[in-house]
């Protein structure tokens, strides 16, 4: 009588004493480890993670300096707009209001709003494609556009083959002309019975 077992990995003797000997080596060293970092938190006598927002003459430094509040972000952000080639000049376009012209080996700098919203702009360059872009305000940036030359636009990511061009129609008929209808009836058979059609 033949029985059917549940098909799953025997462990031989080596591969059992492999995983009690990795245990045995891992446990002393992760309760050193946790007793260790207990033990030196308790002895720097660090007040707690959290302190009440009261405390902030207590806060000083290791040096004994008391530190100083980060300074509140500024009411404006500076977006520094780049080109590569860096030879280019173009004309940088919120729909229809130019927001600033970058000369050739510089960048311009836009300043805006902090939290204005989003720019969705156009630059624009003498034989380079149009680039769209759009530039964030929550903080101060730095932008670089890549213009493209219209021979290389095959290299752009989401650039398609334009389609082939429509054939060419026959010319129209000299007017007063009457014009040749298309004939859909397929030519007579050179070899007829003679039966009528």
């Amino acid at each position: 009588m033949w029985t059917m077992r549940a098909a799953r990995p025997v462990l031989t003797r080596p591969r059992i004493q492999a995983r009690t000997q990795v245990g045995r080596l891992l446990a002393p060293a992760l309760v050193v480890a946790v007793i260790g970092c207990a033990a030196s938190h308790a002895a720097d006598g660090a007040p707690p993670a959290t302190s009440p927002v009261g405390d902030a003459p207590r806060a000083a430094t290791a040096s004994g300096v008391a530190a100083t509040p980060p300074a509140p972000p500024s009411e404006t952000v500076r977006i520094v707009l780049t080109l590569i080639p860096s030879t280019a000049t173009a004309k940088v376009l919120l729909g229809k209001k130019v927001l600033g012209v970058v000369p050739p080996r510089k960048p311009l700098v836009i300043v805006r709003p902090r939290d204005s919203g989003p720019l969705d702009v156009l630059v624009r360059a003498d034989g380079f494609l149009p680039v769209q872009t759009r530039i964030y305000t929550f903080a101060d940036s730095k932008l670089g556009v890549k213009l493209t030359a219209p021979e290389d636009k095959k290299t752009l990511l989401g650039y398609r083959e334009p389609p082939p061009p429509p054939p060419p129609e026959e010319a129209p008929a000299a007017p007063g002309a009457p014009a040749a209808a298309p004939s859909n009836e397929q030519p007579a058979a050179a070899s007829d019975s003679g039966a009528p059609p």
